[in-house]
């Protein structure tokens, strides 16, 4: 397996930390970013297929038209953001995302744990991201 190293920006930061953690903190910049930006929502024609893949479906649907009311739908949505990830985020492997349960029936947020490992030479790095989206305030935070 290919290992992978810190993107542009993090190389230019030059932030103190070990790999781990400086690939840990793009990682969830990345992330965030993903998840706080929406695609497109105009379709196009036939022949622009290639669009599909383009950076104009860059990030999640917007959640505040979401009906997260009941634990089927999260769980599709859950689902949805999963292959989202997958989608656009080629570093984290073996990746899981799993709904965490709200404690507060009243609360509409819609809470996620997004598990993987990065390849860090030689060794893969375990990531975990537990993640609040609040589809009202359309804030989606993500923490270590």
């Amino acid at each position: 397996m290919t290992s992978i190293g810190l993107s542009l920006i993090d190389r230019l930061l030059d932030d103190e930390g070990s790999l781990a953690e400086r690939v840990r903190n793009g990682l969830r910049r990345d992330l965030e970013d993903l998840l706080n930006s929406n695609p497109r929502v105009v379709s196009w024609s036939r022949e622009l297929a290639e669009l599909d893949s383009s950076l104009l479906n860059f990030g999640i649907p917007d959640l505040a038209t979401t009906n997260l009311a009941t634990e089927h739908l999260r769980m599709a949505a859950v689902a949805e953001i999963g292959e989202i990830i997958r989608a656009w985020e080629p570093r984290l492997k073996d990746l899981v995302v799993s709904a965490i349960p709200n404690a507060d029936p009243a609360d509409n947020s819609l809470r996620m744990r997004i598990e993987g490992q990065v390849m860090l030479d030689p060794l893969k790095e375990p990531m975990i991201f537990d993640t609040i989206i609040d589809p009202i305030g359309n804030v989606i935070s993500l923490g270590a």
